[in-house]
């Protein structure tokens, strides 16, 4: 069994999607609330608490085939200020890195390192500098773009970097071109275009194919009797979210055909031209999860019931995990706010198990053979040395005897 790291591990819904397949041997978060969760889930035996950048390298347990990386995405999301890699808390890549580079300098860095972020990643030059930085690991790189709501009713794209040893023969996992692929949308090509032309020489395009479509939309995942912090408001409170509406998200709510049924839609707060509004999507999928800090809003869900009447209220918590993919046995905590920050700033576990299942797996396997082939063929070299250095003896006792 592949055996991985996971930076900045959160609530642990990448170490979610990579077990039982990989086992993990050492985690670390800096957020003493996303730990609790992550202990309760699994267990502190391999969980560091604290700042990556005072990890000792030495302290990490040799063996691992993969170190998975979801750093802090504030500075490159399109919300955030687009300050980029070497703003604070993005920054923490380069903590990362270096225990990456040291691990490299002692012949023990991962074979793979995947690194999991907004698509923001791809702006201005915060793509050419990460792969500059894996090029000093002496590892070849590609992206893939996955939205979640390929495998779960949330619209949650992001980016994940594959690096791998450039010495291992990857062949059988990658496109010789860039390939017509959801993975590939343009924002990835355009960046990829804009790359110097040594880092290109290291770009590999990565084959993984499309899931099924799933058939599962917001209103199955909702819980039947949500209860404090997600009780539905007042229809006053409830108005006068309709009233920030603009015509066009008026217009959603009145269209929708609430004859079959309740009408399940989901709302987000934000501003435009310096007011505060509420749209509003009914497409089946939710937005974006994201966390209730730095002034996001969280994400609202909006019923519209077959005599038109329209009420509202907040996500909840374990609704919020569902479109994450996690299991109702995840344990959350009682804070609402506790809990939907540790979902609304995870991975989706289920994008990580195709990841896994579809290309980490197969490459870190490809890895092992790779390595044994090679030590069989040292073993080869050290008995043919043995047997010239025995003939050479030999050669020599016979002039001796002579």
């Amino acid at each position: 069994m592949p055996n991985f790291y996971e930076f900045f591990a959160g609530a642990g819904l990448a170490r979610l999607g990579l077990e039982p397949r990989w086992a993990c041997l050492w985690a670390n978060d800096i957020s003493e609330k996303k730990a609790r969760v992550y202990a309760r889930n699994f267990s502190r035996d391999h969980l560091i608490v604290g700042d990556v950048a005072a990890v000792d390298p030495y302290s990490l347990p040799p063996g691992a085939d993969l170190a998975w990386a979801s750093f802090p995405c504030q500075d490159l999301s399109l919300a955030g200020w687009r300050t980029g890699m070497q703003a604070r808390r993005s920054g923490t890549f380069w903590a990362f890195w270096r225990l990456m580079a040291d691990l490299h300098d002692r012949g023990s860095r991962p074979n793979i390192v995947a690194i999991e972020n907004v698509v923001g990643l791809l702006s201005g030059d915060n793509l050419a500098g990460l792969c500059e930085a894996l090029a000093a690991l002496d590892m070849a790189f590609g992206a893939l773009v996955i939205d979640a709501k390929h495998f779960l009713p949330q619209s949650r794209p992001r980016v994940f970097i594959i690096a791998v040893d450039a010495t291992l023969p990857v062949e059988a996992f990658i496109y010789d071109a860039p390939p017509q692929s959801p993975w590939a949308p343009g924002s990835l090509l355009r960046a990829y275009a804009g790359l110097p032309d040594r880092l290109k020489s290291l770009w590999r395009w990565w084959k993984l194919p499309t899931p099924a479509p799933h058939n599962t939309t917001v209103a199955d995942l909702l819980e039947d009797m949500p209860i404090d912090d997600a009780r539905w408001r007042s229809d006053d409170e409830t108005r006068r979210l309709l009233g920030m509406m603009t015509d066009t998200n008026m217009a959603k709510v009145r269209a929708v055909d609430a004859e079959r049924g309740p009408a399940v839609g989901t709302l987000y707060r934000r501003i435009r031209n310096n007011v505060q509004r509420a749209e509003v999507r009914f497409d089946g999928t939710a937005g974006c999860l994201r966390t209730p800090v730095g002034g996001s809003s969280r994400q609202t869900v909006m019923l519209v019931e077959p005599d038109g009447r329209v009420r509202s209220r907040l996500m909840t918590p374990r609704e919020a995990a569902r479109l994450m993919g996690a299991p109702d046995t995840f344990w959350l905590p009682a804070n609402y706010n506790d809990a939907y920050l540790a979902m609304g700033d995870a991975v989706a576990s289920p994008v990580v198990s195709w990841l896994a299942e579809h290309l980490l797996t197969p490459i870190a396997e490809a890895a092992h053979l790779s390595h044994q082939y090679e030590d069989a063929l040292a073993s080869r070299d050290r008995l043919s040395l043995h047997r010239e250095r025995a003939e050479l003896l030999a050669a020599q006792w016979e002039l001796v005897r002579r």
